[in-house]
């Protein structure tokens, strides 16, 4: 009996590393020259590279699991290509009816049928089922950037400054209520949510003037902590699907470069290791 018991034990850890989800995800890089999309499997750390074009391509986001788009600039025009990620099929996909995205691409929740980005100044949300576009920060004065989802897909956390400095905000979608996250002097931009609802990590000069670092601020407690800390800057901060590490870029060694914060041991970790621009990191959510 003991035998079998071992025997099971063993044949569940072999099912469990099996069918465990790899985590992966999508950034931009001009190592070859130009801004190329490429795609990261984190475990490994080997690397694809998506999109090989004499063209500028960026702006990489998920819209399922198997299918991301991305923005592309030929001469002076700036379109939005939708790539599936298992035929390698390429489809062009209209810019939002009232703003031409040339920055910041489309964020999509609800597997591609919510759609979020940012247009002038406010936060727009487009339902393809109901077709219905809505400004989630119409409310608000001043500048709205830097949007992104809630892991269920339920909020939107974005930047504002119409209290004379960055701070991160949160909308409700359904309820459209919005709460203020961040209440500092400092630039506190580009928030995240971890896929709990517990954490926000975003980029701010709190702790070093003019100088930013990753920050993770607890939402129940309020209690901060600089989890990057170094003489460079560091921006764009993405939770692993897991919520036990925290991707971001820095340039602390010169040029743009991705790593990998760990929750657990607060280890870092460098992803990429290149003379060129490697940045924006985008995982899988829906």
């Amino acid at each position: 009996m003991k035998n079998i018991l071992v025997i099971f034990t063993f044949l569940l850890v072999i099912f469990s590393c099996q069918t465990a989800q790899k985590e992966e995800f999508l950034f931009s890089s001009n190592r070859t020259g130009n801004s190329d999309i490429y795609l990261m499997d984190v475990a490994t750390g080997e690397t694809t590279q998506l999109t090989n074009s004499a063209n500028e391509e960026w702006g990489p986001t998920w819209i399922t699991k198997n299918t991301i788009s991305f923005l592309r600039q030929e001469k002076d025009q700036i379109t939005r290509v939708e790539l599936n990620l298992d035929t390698k099929k390429e489809t062009a996909i209209a810019h939002p009816e009232n703003c031409v995205l040339d920055d910041k691409n489309m964020l999509y929740a609800a597997n591609g049928t919510l759609q979020l980005y940012l247009c002038k100044s406010d936060v727009f949300l487009f339902d393809t089922t109901t077709k219905e576009t809505t400004n989630l920060t119409e409310s608000l004065q001043g500048f709205s950037n830097y949007p992104s989802w809630s892991f269920d897909g339920r909020h939107v956390i974005f930047t504002n400054n119409s209290s004379g400095t960055n701070d991160i905000y949160k909308v409700n979608v359904q309820t459209r209520e919005i709460k203020k996250l961040t209440d500092y002097s400092s630039n506190d931009e580009r928030g995240e949510l971890s896929p709990d609802a517990n954490y926000l990590v975003f980029s701010s000069d709190k702790f070093q003037p003019k100088n930013q670092d990753i920050l993770l601020m607890n939402l129940k407690t309020g209690t901060l902590e600089n989890i990057t800390n170094s003489k460079g800057n560091e921006l764009i901060a993405r939770w692993s699907a897991d919520g036990k590490q925290v991707y971001y870029g820095s340039n602390t060694d010169g040029n743009w470069e991705l790593y990998r914060y760990s929750l657990k041991d607060k280890s870092t970790k460098r992803l990429t290791n290149t003379d060129a621009f490697d940045g924006d990191p985008r995982v899988f959510k829906n």
